[in-house]
Protein backbone atom coordinates (compact mmCIF):
# COMPACT_ATOMS: atom_id res chain seq x y z
CA UNK A 1 0.00 0.00 0.00
CA UNK A 2 2.74 2.47 0.52
CA UNK A 3 3.51 2.20 -3.64
CA UNK A 4 0.20 4.06 -4.24
CA UNK A 5 0.99 6.44 -1.24
CA UNK A 6 3.92 7.57 -2.36
CA UNK A 7 2.73 7.74 -5.86
CA UNK A 8 0.16 9.52 -4.99
CA UNK A 9 2.29 12.34 -2.98
CA UNK A 10 4.47 12.54 -5.90
CA UNK A 11 1.68 13.55 -8.34
CA UNK A 12 0.25 15.82 -5.24
CA UNK A 13 3.46 17.69 -4.95
CA UNK A 14 4.11 18.18 -8.68
CA UNK A 15 0.64 19.69 -9.04
CA UNK A 16 0.56 21.83 -6.12
CA UNK A 17 4.18 22.75 -5.85
CA UNK A 18 4.44 23.11 -9.93
CA UNK A 19 7.75 20.81 -9.71
CA UNK A 20 8.95 18.94 -12.76
CA UNK A 21 11.78 17.28 -12.00
CA UNK A 22 11.59 14.21 -9.47
CA UNK A 23 14.93 15.17 -7.72
CA UNK A 24 12.59 18.30 -6.77
CA UNK A 25 10.01 16.60 -5.89
CA UNK A 26 11.95 14.25 -3.18
CA UNK A 27 13.53 17.41 -2.10
CA UNK A 28 9.93 18.80 -0.97
CA UNK A 29 8.78 15.69 0.32
CA UNK A 30 11.77 15.02 2.41
CA UNK A 31 11.64 18.19 3.98
CA UNK A 32 7.85 17.78 4.30
CA UNK A 33 8.07 14.68 6.25
CA UNK A 34 10.86 16.01 8.58
CA UNK A 35 9.29 19.41 9.46
CA UNK A 36 5.87 17.63 10.18
CA UNK A 37 7.47 14.59 12.14
CA UNK A 38 10.44 16.07 13.41
CA UNK A 39 12.26 12.95 12.80
CA UNK A 40 14.65 12.76 9.31
CA UNK A 41 13.92 11.31 6.08
CA UNK A 42 16.41 11.22 4.06
CA UNK A 43 16.01 12.10 0.22
CA UNK A 44 17.29 9.22 -1.12
CA UNK A 45 15.58 6.21 0.61
CA UNK A 46 12.11 8.51 -0.55
CA UNK A 47 13.78 8.47 -4.10
CA UNK A 48 14.69 4.50 -4.04
CA UNK A 49 11.38 3.34 -3.04
CA UNK A 50 9.63 5.86 -5.65
CA UNK A 51 11.83 4.09 -8.33
CA UNK A 52 10.63 0.97 -6.90
CA UNK A 53 6.94 2.13 -7.27
CA UNK A 54 7.08 2.86 -10.60
CA UNK A 55 9.05 0.23 -11.94
CA UNK A 56 7.47 -3.26 -13.36
CA UNK A 57 9.43 -5.20 -10.95
CA UNK A 58 6.91 -5.28 -8.27
CA UNK A 59 9.60 -4.74 -5.69
CA UNK A 60 8.18 -3.99 -2.08
CA UNK A 61 7.67 -0.79 -1.36
CA UNK A 62 8.56 0.36 2.40
CA UNK A 63 8.14 3.36 4.07
CA UNK A 64 9.08 4.19 7.81
CA UNK A 65 5.57 3.98 9.46
CA UNK A 66 6.07 8.15 10.77
CA UNK A 67 7.39 8.68 6.77
CA UNK A 68 3.90 6.60 5.43
CA UNK A 69 1.48 8.86 8.49
CA UNK A 70 3.25 12.20 7.41
CA UNK A 71 2.58 11.27 3.61
CA UNK A 72 -0.90 10.81 4.23
CA UNK A 73 -0.93 13.80 6.02
CA UNK A 74 0.18 15.00 2.95
CA UNK A 75 -2.82 13.73 1.13
CA UNK A 76 -5.34 15.36 3.23
CA UNK A 77 -6.21 11.73 5.00
CA UNK A 78 -5.87 12.04 9.18
CA UNK A 79 -4.07 8.86 9.50
CA UNK A 80 -2.55 6.09 7.60
CA UNK A 81 -5.03 3.80 8.65
CA UNK A 82 -8.01 6.03 7.09
CA UNK A 83 -5.87 6.01 3.86
CA UNK A 84 -5.64 2.31 4.03
CA UNK A 85 -9.40 2.23 4.14
CA UNK A 86 -10.05 4.45 1.51
CA UNK A 87 -7.32 2.52 -1.00
CA UNK A 88 -9.06 -0.59 0.26
CA UNK A 89 -13.20 1.06 -1.06
CA UNK A 90 -11.25 2.49 -3.84
CA UNK A 91 -9.75 -0.82 -4.82
CA UNK A 92 -12.97 -3.00 -4.27
CA UNK A 93 -14.34 -0.74 -6.90
CA UNK A 94 -12.37 -0.69 -9.05
CA UNK A 95 -12.47 -4.72 -9.00
CA UNK A 96 -16.26 -4.98 -8.56
CA UNK A 97 -16.36 -2.85 -11.83
CA UNK A 98 -14.02 -4.74 -13.58
CA UNK A 99 -15.75 -8.44 -12.34
CA UNK A 100 -18.80 -6.89 -14.20
CA UNK A 101 -16.84 -5.24 -17.43
CA UNK A 102 -14.98 -9.08 -17.74
CA UNK A 103 -18.55 -11.11 -17.37
CA UNK A 104 -21.49 -8.82 -17.97
CA UNK A 105 -22.45 -11.25 -20.89
CA UNK A 106 -22.66 -13.96 -18.32
CA UNK A 107 -24.29 -12.10 -15.77
CA UNK A 108 -26.84 -10.91 -18.50
CA UNK A 109 -27.46 -14.02 -19.22
CA UNK A 110 -27.90 -15.51 -16.10
CA UNK A 111 -30.19 -13.02 -15.12
CA UNK A 112 -32.14 -13.39 -18.28
CA UNK A 113 -32.47 -17.38 -17.27
CA UNK A 114 -33.79 -16.29 -13.44
CA UNK A 115 -36.29 -14.28 -14.76
CA UNK A 116 -37.14 -16.48 -17.44
CA UNK A 117 -37.49 -19.48 -14.83
CA UNK A 118 -39.67 -16.92 -12.24
CA UNK A 119 -41.88 -16.57 -15.23
CA UNK A 120 -42.29 -19.95 -16.42
CA UNK A 121 -42.64 -21.19 -12.51
CA UNK A 122 -45.13 -18.51 -11.99
CA UNK A 123 -47.33 -19.75 -15.26
CA UNK A 124 -47.11 -22.64 -13.77
CA UNK A 125 -48.08 -22.00 -10.32
CA UNK A 126 -51.11 -20.19 -12.05
CA UNK A 127 -51.92 -23.00 -14.48
CA UNK A 128 -51.96 -25.84 -11.65
CA UNK A 129 -53.98 -23.47 -8.93
CA UNK A 130 -57.55 -23.86 -9.07
CA UNK A 131 -59.73 -21.35 -9.37
CA UNK A 132 -63.59 -19.97 -8.64
CA UNK A 133 -65.76 -16.81 -9.24
CA UNK A 134 -69.16 -15.59 -7.88
CA UNK A 135 -72.33 -16.18 -10.28
CA UNK A 136 -75.46 -14.86 -9.21
CA UNK A 137 -75.88 -16.73 -5.95
CA UNK A 138 -73.29 -19.08 -5.65
CA UNK A 139 -69.30 -19.66 -6.49
CA UNK A 140 -68.70 -21.90 -9.25
CA UNK A 141 -64.82 -23.31 -10.48
CA UNK A 142 -63.66 -21.76 -13.58
CA UNK A 143 -60.39 -21.48 -15.59
CA UNK A 144 -57.61 -18.97 -14.67
CA UNK A 145 -58.35 -16.70 -17.51
CA UNK A 146 -57.56 -12.62 -17.62
CA UNK A 147 -59.85 -12.40 -21.07
CA UNK A 148 -63.07 -13.91 -19.99
CA UNK A 149 -63.00 -13.48 -16.04
CA UNK A 150 -62.04 -10.34 -14.46
CA UNK A 151 -58.41 -10.46 -12.29
CA UNK A 152 -60.67 -8.79 -9.23
CA UNK A 153 -63.63 -11.25 -9.89
CA UNK A 154 -60.85 -14.51 -9.82
CA UNK A 155 -60.88 -15.86 -6.52
CA UNK A 156 -58.50 -18.85 -5.10
CA UNK A 157 -60.71 -22.35 -4.74
CA UNK A 158 -62.45 -23.65 -2.08
CA UNK A 159 -64.41 -26.97 -1.87
CA UNK A 160 -66.41 -25.50 1.23
CA UNK A 161 -66.99 -22.40 -0.53
CA UNK A 162 -68.28 -24.32 -3.77
CA UNK A 163 -70.39 -26.84 -1.63
CA UNK A 164 -71.60 -24.41 1.85
CA UNK A 165 -71.79 -20.72 0.73
CA UNK A 166 -74.79 -19.80 -0.86
CA UNK A 167 -76.78 -16.38 -1.55
CA UNK A 168 -80.57 -17.15 -0.25
CA UNK A 169 -83.64 -15.24 0.25
CA UNK A 170 -85.06 -15.98 3.73
CA UNK A 171 -88.65 -16.40 4.81
CA UNK A 172 -90.57 -17.40 8.00
CA UNK A 173 -89.65 -21.33 7.26
CA UNK A 174 -86.08 -20.72 7.24
CA UNK A 175 -84.06 -22.41 9.95
CA UNK A 176 -81.96 -19.70 11.39
CA UNK A 177 -80.43 -21.39 13.98
CA UNK A 178 -78.55 -24.75 15.04
CA UNK A 179 -80.34 -26.91 17.70
CA UNK A 180 -77.05 -25.61 19.69
CA UNK A 181 -77.82 -21.85 19.28
CA UNK A 182 -75.40 -21.15 16.94
CA UNK A 183 -76.50 -19.16 13.59
CA UNK A 184 -77.26 -20.56 10.09
CA UNK A 185 -77.58 -17.40 8.27
CA UNK A 186 -75.27 -14.32 7.56
CA UNK A 187 -75.86 -10.85 6.32
CA UNK A 188 -74.47 -8.45 5.01
CA UNK A 189 -75.28 -4.94 2.23
CA UNK A 190 -74.29 -5.62 -1.13
CA UNK A 191 -73.24 -2.19 -3.79
CA UNK A 192 -76.80 -1.34 -4.19
CA UNK A 193 -76.97 -0.59 -0.18
CA UNK A 194 -79.35 -3.67 0.22
CA UNK A 195 -79.43 -6.75 2.59
CA UNK A 196 -77.90 -10.44 1.08
CA UNK A 197 -78.37 -13.23 3.34
CA UNK A 198 -76.17 -16.45 2.87
CA UNK A 199 -75.95 -19.80 4.44
CA UNK A 200 -72.36 -19.59 5.87
CA UNK A 201 -69.53 -17.08 7.24
CA UNK A 202 -67.49 -15.34 4.95
CA UNK A 203 -67.09 -12.06 3.02
CA UNK A 204 -69.51 -10.33 1.19
CA UNK A 205 -69.01 -11.70 -2.49
CA UNK A 206 -69.63 -7.67 -4.18
CA UNK A 207 -68.09 -5.71 -1.27
CA UNK A 208 -65.69 -7.81 0.32
CA UNK A 209 -66.95 -6.95 3.99
CA UNK A 210 -67.54 -9.44 6.26
CA UNK A 211 -70.61 -10.79 6.90
CA UNK A 212 -72.68 -10.20 10.06
CA UNK A 213 -74.35 -13.96 11.83
CA UNK A 214 -77.90 -13.31 12.09
CA UNK A 215 -80.25 -12.22 15.27
CA UNK A 216 -84.21 -12.34 16.31
CA UNK A 217 -83.93 -8.70 16.04
CA UNK A 218 -82.82 -8.58 12.25
CA UNK A 219 -85.05 -11.60 11.82
CA UNK A 220 -88.16 -9.87 13.19
CA UNK A 221 -87.21 -6.44 10.92
CA UNK A 222 -86.44 -7.92 7.82
CA UNK A 223 -87.48 -11.27 7.39
CA UNK A 224 -90.72 -12.36 9.54
CA UNK A 225 -91.88 -9.82 11.36
CA UNK A 226 -94.10 -12.13 13.28
CA UNK A 227 -91.10 -14.26 14.30
CA UNK A 228 -89.50 -13.98 17.31
CA UNK A 229 -87.80 -17.24 17.74
CA UNK A 230 -87.15 -20.18 16.05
Amino acid sequence: MHRKLLINAYEKAKKEQGLIKKTHVTEFLSEYITNQTKEPYGEKIIRINYNKAISSTNEKVELKSFAAESLCHYLGDKTYLEYLAEAKRDKLQVETKSFFKKNRLRILFITLVIIIGIIIVRTIALNSQRWMIWEEDHYIEVEFDTEKYSITDLKLYKEERIEKFKKIEPNCNTIFFKSNGTENLWYGKNKNKKLDFFTSFGLHPETGKTLKPITNYMIEKYICKDTKDN
